[in-house]
């Protein structure tokens, strides 16, 4: 008697094992997002001039975030697919007044105190996983003359 209950039992476990087993399978999910990192490539027309350090970073029109000191920026969870990359730099001008209150101000000085324009768009296609974005921008000065 103590055999046929000690199997009943060990075939009573198998089973609620076995049911167990089999109601609690997942479907494994293929991550949909990825994650982002953002460097700007720097050019510009006029040469030699100091650039711009922080820049404001778009994807798809949508403000993202800021680079500071030309520090990589990362964005996680970005959906896999095509996006639009934007990066661009509005640094304020001194006033102008400065320029009118000395009509002699070299053309150096008048580099110096106009606004330094940059930016830059990229499109990438971004998968599951690290994936890295350079945006190249290029920089220019409107000179008054």
């Amino acid at each position: 008697m103590k055999r046929i209950t000690f199997k009943k039992m060990l075939v009573l476990m198998l089973m609620i094992i076995s049911i167990l087993g089999f109601a609690s399978c997942t479907e494994i999910i293929i991550p949909e997002t990825g994650t982002v990192t953002i460097t700007v490539d720097e050019n510009t027309i006029l040469g030699k001039v100091p650039m711009s350090e922080n820049y404001y970073i778009y994807m798809n029109d949508v403000y993202q975030g800021m680079i500071f000191n030309l520090v990589p920026l990362t964005l996680e969870n970005v959906p896999i697919g095509i996006h639009t990359f934007k990066a661009s730099n509005f640094t304020q001008a001194m006033e102008s007044s400065n320029l009118e209150k000395n009509g002699t101000v070299e053309k150096k000085s008048k580099i110096e105190i106009f606004t330094l324009f940059c930016s830059g768009m990229i499109t990438s296609e971004i998968s599951a996983g690290v994936n890295y974005v350079n945006i190249p921008v290029l920089c220019s000065y409107i000179i008054p003359y």
